[in-house]
């Protein structure tokens, strides 16, 4: 009678164990889970908002464009758009992303063909962006680091 006993309490104590231990490892794939979340969303986020700010720059409506600068570099910015009042963007290509997951930043190549309306001259440059995602002014995004380019 005795060893039944012991078996029991033995038997309950290991059910105990692997009840313990499958909530564990629930929890710890559940935060993998959520963590994964959280960066595929940056990573998504990133894309939604630098493809809308290259539809701004292709249609030409730089004054909407310096909502994606940061605030430390907005006025700066809002010179560039008045500097680019006479130009017109033929088109407007990425050439790559590059994304740092573990800061949060983002480097995002383009190549911007344009002319000056004063000229028939096609000229080429290429955008070099600087992304970055955290909170500012009370809400979580991608902020653009860099100024809108110098088109010459």
């Amino acid at each position: 009678m005795i060893n039944c006993s012991l078996t029991e309490r033995n038997h309950e104590m290991a059910e105990s164990i692997g009840r313990s231990m499958r909530l564990f490892l629930f929890f710890v794939l559940l935060m993998a889970a959520l963590g994964s979340c959280s960066t595929y969303m940056a990573g998504k986020n990133l894309d939604e908002t630098s493809r809308a700010y290259g539809d701004i720059v292709r249609w030409e409506k730089f004054e909407t464009a310096s909502v994606f600068a940061a605030s430390s570099i907005r006025d700066e910015f809002e010179k560039r758009v008045k500097d680019a009042r006479n130009v017109e963007v033929l088109d407007y290509r990425v050439i790559n992303v590059e994304y740092d997951e573990a800061k949060k930043k983002a480097t995002v190549n383009v190549e911007i063909s344009y002319r000056m309306l004063s000229s028939t001259v096609v000229r080429t440059l290429i955008d070099k962006q600087i992304w970055s995602y955290g909170e500012e002014e009370g809400s979580k995004r991608w902020r653009l680091m860099t100024l809108l380019p110098e088109f010459k």
